[in-house]
Formats: C-alpha cells, structure tokens, sequence
C-alpha cells in the first residue's frame, strides 16, 4: 500500500476553489430565487414573502396565470427568470462534475502545479460564465464554458498520468 502525499499548494487551491464555488452557487441560486418571485412562478402560499422581494403585486401561480403572459413587464421578468434557471442548470452540469475530478485528481496528480493553475482556471471560468450569461455576453459565454470544460479534462489527465506513474 503506498502512502499518498499531498501537496499543500494544490489542496489549498482546491479547498478555496471549492468554497468559493459554494459561495458562488449561493449567490445564483438567490439571484434565480428573486427572479421566480418577479415573475410570479413561485408556488400560490410562497407569495407572503412576496414583499420583501419587491414582487408585492405579483400573483404566484407557478407563472401558469394567462394574463401574466400578456403582460410586456411580466414577459421581462419571464426572461430573466428562464436565464438565470439555465445558469443554475448549467452549474449544476458542470460544477459537480468538474469538483469530483479535482479532489481526486488532487490525490494522484502527475504534476501539483498544473492541478493548481487548472482548478483555479475551473473556478474562475464558472464564475465568469455565470456573469457572461447573466449579461447575455456571447461569445464570451461559450469561451469561459470552453476553458472550464478544458481546464476539468486537464485536470482529469493530470490525475491519470500520476496515478500511471506511481
């Protein structure tokens, strides 16, 4: 049995890229839970909170009421609410995915340095395609996805070619 060494940088790096994935996560998922409120998608009894989210007088009815759809305000927040959905599904993709091959990657890494850079890329990417998206930025969207899609396969291979070397 061998003992595995950890190199302190690269857990460092991957313990802040995880917090602050975490923190990331909890910031979009409240943006996404204002948005639901804007556009009345919430369930009917949630509407007591309503208020303080400044959606006072906005029925809630899951967003299936008819006469919100003809409403030019309520089409707006419609939008912004399916956007910041589609963030959260998209994190939800990625995110998890990409953090499993971090921590065990982080175990057998042919190279710390290159898991460092690369899982700081990750985190930084998803941060920037959560704000790329949010802003309806294109192409920069797809080019921070593409980074952090690559810097995980990095990763991956990193971990690999280590665990292949032992």
């Amino acid at each position: 049995m061998t003992f595995v060494d950890l190199d302190p940088t690269a857990l460092k790096a991957t313990s802040i890229c995880t917090l602050v994935l975490l923190l990331k996560w909890y910031a979009s998922i409240s943006i996404q839970g204002d948005t639901r409120f804007k556009a009345g998608s919430r369930a009917p009894e949630d509407a007591a909170f309503g208020g303080r989210m400044g959606a006072e007088n906005v029925d809630q009815t899951f967003g299936l009421t008819s006469a919100a759809s003809t409403d030019v305000s309520n089409q707006s927040e419609k939008m912004r609410e399916l956007r910041w959905q589609r963030i959260i599904m998209n994190d939800l993709e990625n995110i998890p995915l990409g953090l499993i091959i971090a921590w065990s990657s982080l175990v057998t890494p042919k190279s710390p340095l290159v898991h460092t850079v690369s899982v700081v890329t990750f985190a930084v990417m998803r941060i920037f395609h959560t704000i790329t998206y949010a802003r309806s930025l294109q192409p920069h969207r797809t080019i921070v996805w593409m980074l952090a899609l690559v810097a995980t396969l990095v990763l991956a291979v990193n971990g690999v070619v280590g665990a292949l070397s032992m």
